[in-house]
C-alpha cells in the first residue's frame, strides 16, 4: 500500500507539473468530438436506439462492459439521446488514454509536439466513426484506455501489478470494443523498441516481455469462453469467425495485404505524401542515433515499422472474413500505430546531423494538422450530408401523403435518395468518406427508418429491380423531376431519378 500511494504521488506530481500540455490534449479532443456531435447526425445503430432505447451491446456483440458502462452512464436500463454528454465523455476517455501513451513512452516527460501528437490515438480517420455514434462512442473509447492503462506499471518493479493490470485491460477491451485488440500489442512492441534502441539490457525487461505475452493469451482466451455462452453471436455469420489452424497461415498474409491495401487506397495524397517522410526521417533518426551498432539500429528500426504495422490490426489477423471492406472502425489500430510512432520520434534529438531536428518537428506538425484538421472536414461532411437527407424526405413523403394509407405501405425503390454534392465534390480529396459516411441512396434499415422518422409514414421500403418493370400494368400517381410514383393494388412503386 505504501508503495502505491508513493506511486500516485509521483504520477499525480507529473501530471501537475505538466498540466497546460495535458489540458491542451483535453482542449484538442473535446473541440474536434463536440465539432461532431453537435451534427445531431444519428449514425447507423443511433437511429434505433433514439427510438427504441435498447442496448443490446451484451447480446448482439458480447461486449458487457459497453453494457453495463452505458447503463451508469445513462442512469437506467432505457436508452436515451443523451446529446453532448457522450461527446464530452468520450473525449475525457481519449485524452486520458493519449496522457497515459505520452506518458509511458516519453520516460514521464510531456513535450508540446508529443501532446499534440498523441491526439491522433483518438483522432485519426479510421476511428472518427467509432466517436461518430451517438451512444456508443464512450465505450469505443473505453477499449483504448482499457488498452493502455496497464503500462502505467511497465517501468515498476513489481511484475505482478503489470500482469494483473494486463489480464483486467485486455479482457476490459474485449468487453468494450475488440477493434483495439491490436492497440495493446503495439505498445508492447514500441517499449521493447525503446529498451533495445536505448540499449537498456534485455534481461532487465524480459520478464515483462513474458508477462505482457501470457496476460494476452489468458485475457483473450477467458473472452472465448464468454462469448460461449452467447448463443445470439452464431447468427452474426462469418463477420466474427475466425480461420481454422490448416487455413491461418494462409489467412494472415491476406488479411494483411488487405489491410495494408484498404488503408492506402482511403487516404488522402497529403496524408501519404508525409507519411512516408516522416517514416524517412524515423529511419535516419534510429539508425543515426549512435556512432555504433548501426547494423543492430537498422534492423530494429524496420522491425519496429514492420511489425507494428501488422499488429496493429490485432486478432483480425486471423478472421475469415474480409473486415477492411465492411468498415474503417476495425482497422482504427493502424492510427494509433502512427501516433505511437510519431511520440516516439518527437522525443528523439540527433546530434549527429544538423537540421535533421527541426526537419522532424515541421514533418510532424505539419502531418498532424492535416490529419486533425480532417475531423472538422468530416463533420461538415456529415453535416452536409444529414441536410440532403431530410430535404429529400420532405420532397418524397409530401409526393406519398396521399397515396400510403393503412393497407398500402409497401414500397419498392430502385434507391433511396441522392448523396450531397459536397460530400462528392470532398471525397476527390478524402476517398475514406465514401466508407465514413453511408450512402443516402442506400435501401437498408438506418436509412429506411430515419425517413420513417422524419415522415411519420411508417412504410415499409425495399429494393427492386425495374429494368423489366412493366409499367402498362401499372397506375402512374405522380411524374416529377425527382421520381416517377407507380401503384398496384397495395403496392407502391417509386423510380428515383
Amino acid at each position: 500500500m505504501d508503495n502505491f500511494k508513493e506511486y500516485l504521488f509521483n504520477l499525480s506530481r507529473s501530471l501537475k507539473s505538466n498540466r497546460y500540455k495535458i489540458l491542451l490534449i483535453f482542449f484538442i479532443y473535446l473541440v474536434a468530438i463536440l465539432s461532431i456531435g453537435i451534427i445531431n447526425f444519428p449514425y447507423i445503430d443511433d437511429v434505433g436506439r433514439q427510438i427504441h432505447g435498447y442496448t443490446c451491446f451484451a447480446e448482439h456483440y458480447c461486449r458487457w462492459g459497453s453494457e453495463v458502462a452505458s447503463w451508469i452512464f445513462q442512469g437506467s436500463h432505457h436508452l436515451t439521446d443523451m446529446g453532448l454528454t457522450t461527446h464530452i465523455i468520450t473525449a475525457s476517455i481519449l485524452a486520458i488514454s493519449s496522457m497515459i501513451t505520452v506518458y509511458v513512452l516519453n520516460n514521464k516527460k510531456f513535450t508540446w509536439i508529443s501532446s499534440i501528437c498523441s491526439t491522433l490515438i483518438g483522432l485519426n480517420p479510421w476511428f472518427l466513426q467509432c466517436i461518430s455514434f451517438r451512444f456508443d462512442s464512450p465505450y469505443f473509447a473505453l477499449s483504448i484506455l482499457a488498452s493502455v492503462f496497464p503500462f502505467l506499471w511497465w517501468n515498476e518493479e513489481e511484475n505482478k501489478k503489470f500482469f494483473i493490470a494486463s489480464i483486467f485491460g485486455i479482457f476490459a477491451m474485449c468487453n468494450t470494443y475488440q477493434a483495439s485488440s491490436g492497440i495493446y500489442i503495439i505498445m508492447v512492441l514500441a517499449l521493447i523498441f525503446k529498451d533495445l534502441m536505448s540499449n537498456h539490457n534485455f534481461k532487465d525487461n524480459y520478464k515483462k516481455y513474458f508477462l505482457s505475452v501470457i496476460s494476452y493469451i489468458v485475457a483473450m482466451g477467458t473472452y472465448v469462453i464468454e462469448t460461449k455462452f452467447n448463443k445470439e453471436l452464431a447468427t452474426r455469420g462469418d463477420i466474427i469467425k475466425t480461420a481454422s489452424l490448416k487455413d491461418i497461415p494462409s489467412t494472415i498474409p491476406k488479411n494483411i495485404k488487405l489491410y495494408l491495401k484498404s488503408i492506402y487506397s482511403q487516404s488522402s495524397r497529403i496524408w501519404i505524401i508525409l507519411f512516408v517522410l516522416i517514416v524517412l526521417v524515423f529511419i535516419i533518426f534510429y539508425i543515426f542515433k549512435s556512432k555504433t551498432n548501426r547494423i543492430k539500429n537498422t534492423l530494429c528500426v524496420f522491425l519496429y515499422l514492420a511489425l507494428e504495422s501488422i499488429f496493429s490490426y490485432g486478432v483480425f489477423l486471423i478472421f475469415s472474413a474480409n473486415l477492411t471492406a465492411m468498415s474503417p472502425r476495425y482497422y482504427y489500430g493502424f492510427g494509433a500505430f502512427v501516433a505511437i510512432t510519431l511520440i516516439l520520434l518527437s522525443g528523439e534529438s540527433n546530434k549527429f546531423i544538423k537540421y535533421l531536428n527541426l526537419t522532424k518537428n515541421i514533418l510532424i506538425c505539419t502531418f498532424t494538422y492535416y490529419i486533425l484538421s480532417f475531423n472538422f472536414t468530416y463533420a461538415s461532411m456529415l453535416s452536409y450530408q444529414k441536410d440532403a437527407f431530410e430535404r429529400q424526405s420532405v420532397i418524397l413523403s409530401a409526393d406519398l401523403k396521399n397515396i400510403v394509407n393503412e393497407q398500402r405501405k409497401t414500397i419498392y425503390m430502385n434507391r433511396l435518395f441522392k448523396d450531397s454534392p459536397v460530400l462528392i465534390n470532398s471525397a476527390l480529396n478524402y476517398p475514406i468518406l465514401h466508407k465514413l459516411i453511408d450512402s443516402n441512396s442506400l435501401i437498408y434499415w438506418p436509412n429506411t427508418m430515419l425517413f420513417n422518422t422524419y415522415s411519420g409514414l411508417n412504410v415499409n421500403i425495399s429494393s427492386f429491380d425495374f429494368s423489366n418493370f412493366d409499367a402498362s400494368s401499372k397506375v402512374l400517381e405522380i411524374s416529377n423531376y425527382y421520381s416517377d410514383i407507380f401503384t398496384e393494388n397495395d403496392l407502391i412503386y417509386i423510380i428515383m431519378k
